[in-house]
C-alpha cells in the first residue's frame, strides 16, 4: 500500500521515460527520507546500505533497493521500452513493500 503511495507519480508517467525514472528515483528517495529520517544530502548508496542493514533489512532486499536506484538513474539516459518501464515499476513496488515490512517497528526482531 505504501509503495503505491510513493510510486503514484511514476505510474502516471509510464510511457514518458525521463519523467517516469525521475519519479521512481524521487519515490525511492522519499521512502528513505521517511523511513530512515535522513536528508537528501545523506542519500548515497553506501550510506543507504549501512542504514538499512542497521534497521534489520535483509542484505538481499538492500541490494535490490540499490540496484533499483541504479537502474532508474541509468535508464533515463538509455533506450528503454514500455515493457521495461512496467517491469521497473513493479520492481520498485516490490522492493519498497519488502523494505516496509522489514523496517516496520511493530515487527518482532
Amino acid at each position: 500500500k505504501l509503495a503505491k503511495k510513493y510510486l503514484g507519480e511514476a505510474k502516471k508517467q509510464l510511457g514518458n521515460k525521463v519523467a517516469f525514472y525521475l519519479a521512481i528515483e524521487k519515490a525511492l528517495h522519499n521512502f528513505l527520507k521517511a523511513k530512515l529520517h535522513i536528508e537528501t544530502s545523506e542519500i548515497d548508496k553506501e550510506n543507504i546500505s549501512q542504514l538499512l542493514l542497521q534497521k534489520n533489512a535483509s542484505a538481499a532486499t538492500v541490494d535490490e533497493f540499490i540496484n533499483t536506484m541504479k537502474a532508474a538513474e541509468f535508464a533515463r539516459y538509455a533506450p528503454v521500452e514500455g515493457l521495461a518501464m512496467e517491469k521497473d515499476y513493479e520492481k520498485a513496488v516490490l522492493v519498497i513493500s519488502d523494505l516496509e515490512k522489514q523496517l516496520n517497528p511493530s515487527k518482532p526482531v
